[in-house]
């Protein structure tokens, strides 16, 4: 479990500003503290530091951005400017290292270009865990105020930009949606979301569970962010899911054929949904045995060709030419296992054939199964419910009333104020049975990539 606080504490009395982060360190233990605009000297911020018991302190070059570091965390500086500071942090407990931008962004947009110029080059060359977060001055959309200025849209597009050409993504959150606010009354008042946390899908993928809580402005115009990244707690068990390119193996409609025959008693849906379990299971080892881990074997094939390569360089001959050829005809069948993997889970459809964009479909299959996530849920009472098995217990009692009933409906006199909008003959077509033409035009037009029922298997199966 790893918890950071983001603030920016101006508006607030300093010596009430840093009890408070003392008071929220005592209760979350924090692993990084990071405070913009503290409003005091420079030599101030070792003091703190020993009151919260944190190992290491450091101001950025302006000394509008402090932060604290935990002990058993090893911190290299990779970048001290003027809106950002940028570090490199290695946690020995877990032995992982993660990348860190704490952002106080200026007010004028024009200066922010600078900002998000260096953002672009850190993104160019990012291969480890990134976060970034902080102050950026700035709101992504027009819902994300109330009140104020109008904010024009190149200023908009600068931000939304850079954080899509960085590939960085917003961290789902709680409380309330708006991190700052100008303290005054009536149509003066204003509110925007300023502070945010977002981060590269390494991180995300990194932590099962992320989620940032906008905490209470006590005593200051902006609200400090909490973020908590905690490993999932169990074992999910993954539904079966047809792949496409199993279609394209030289043995795939004999698997299929050989699962398919064997021969069930029941009646005919019986059967078809005993015959459909069955070359599930048939497909779900023959794949595990005929293309295994894909993504580990896409490492595994990628290091085959850069031995290859360095053997033919060495080497030159027709052979190890050959040979060289053969392991890169490999990579990129599993280049392409890996594309259609993460299209399909994307279900993105309007990508033409051969279009590979794998980083863009992960991207969409991380942003879709953050969205997805329960966090809180509401319960009859009115009252918000957290934590997994407490979600459970209530979706499960929820489901209990709605599907036990102890007395049957007697009285259906509302059903006179329903007017008939059916005609016998259309009614007749309506609730006639099927041709098999019927039926076999209606899963022929099935979309190849996608799962027409809870069976897994998509148009393309069929």
């Amino acid at each position: 479990m790893m918890k950071t606080l983001f603030w920016n504490i101006r508006s607030v009395n300093t010596q009430q500003a840093f009890y408070r982060v003392q008071m929220l360190h005592r209760h979350h233990k924090f692993s990084i503290i990071a405070l913009m605009e503290p409003f005091q000297h420079f030599r101030h911020i070792q003091g703190f530091r020993r009151r919260l018991g944190m190992r290491y302190a450091h101001y950025n070059c302006n000394g509008k951005i402090w932060f604290f570091v935990y002990d058993n965390v090893d911190v290299e500086i990779l970048q001290d400017l003027e809106q950002q500071i940028t570090i490199k942090l290695l946690f020995q407990d877990w032995n992982k290292s993660l990348m860190v931008t704490m952002v106080y962004a200026k007010c004028d947009h024009l200066e922010r270009i600078s900002l998000w110029d260096s953002l672009y080059n850190l993104a160019d060359q990012m291969e480890l865990p990134w976060l970034v977060g902080g102050d950026f001055n700035f709101i992504m959309n027009e819902d994300e105020k109330i009140g104020g200025l109008p904010v024009y849209l190149d200023e908009y597009e600068d931000f939304a930009f850079c954080i899509t050409s960085c590939e960085l993504f917003d961290i789902n959150y709680k409380g309330s949606l708006f991190t700052w606010c100008n303290g005054r009354a009536g149509s003066d008042c204003s509110f925007k979301r300023l502070d945010r946390m977002i981060a590269n899908s390494k991180l995300q993928d990194g932590f099962a569970h992320m989620e940032v809580q906008h905490l209470s402005r006590t005593g200051s115009d902006y609200a400090p962010l909490l973020l908590t990244c905690g490993e999932s707690s169990h074992h999910i068990r993954k539904p079966f899911g047809f792949l496409k390119f199993w279609t394209e193996h030289e043995s795939f409609l004999e698997v299929v054929n050989q699962a398919w025959i064997t021969n069930f008693e029941g009646d005919d849906f019986i059967r078809f949904k005993l015959k459909l379990k069955n070359v599930k299971s048939a497909l779900s080892a023959w794949s595990k045995a005929t293309f295994g881990d894909i993504f580990k074997q896409l490492t595994v094939r990628e290091e085959v060709v850069r031995i290859k390569e360095q053997c033919f360089e060495e080497d030159p001959t027709p052979m190890n030419r050959m040979v060289l050829q053969q392991a890169q005809a490999a990579l990129k069948n599993y280049v392409h296992y890996e594309e259609e993997f993460w299209r399909k889970k994307s279900h993105m459809n309007n990508f033409a054939e051969g279009d590979r964009n794998t980083r863009y479909f992960h991207s969409i299959v991380n942003g879709r199964r953050k969205r997805l996530q329960i966090r809180r849920i509401q319960n009859q009472q009115g009252v918000w419910i957290e934590g997994e098995s407490p979600l459970a217990e209530e979706a499960c009692r929820f489901y209990q009333q709605q599907f036990s009933q102890e007395v049957d409906p007697l009285d259906f006199e509302l059903l006179q104020h329903v007017p008939n909008m059916v005609d016998q003959d259309t009614n007749n077509q309506l609730v006639s049975m099927p041709t098999l033409e019927e039926v076999k035009k209606a899963v022929f037009e099935l979309s190849a990539d996608s799962a027409g029922g809870p069976d897994g298997m998509t148009g393309i199966f069929y």
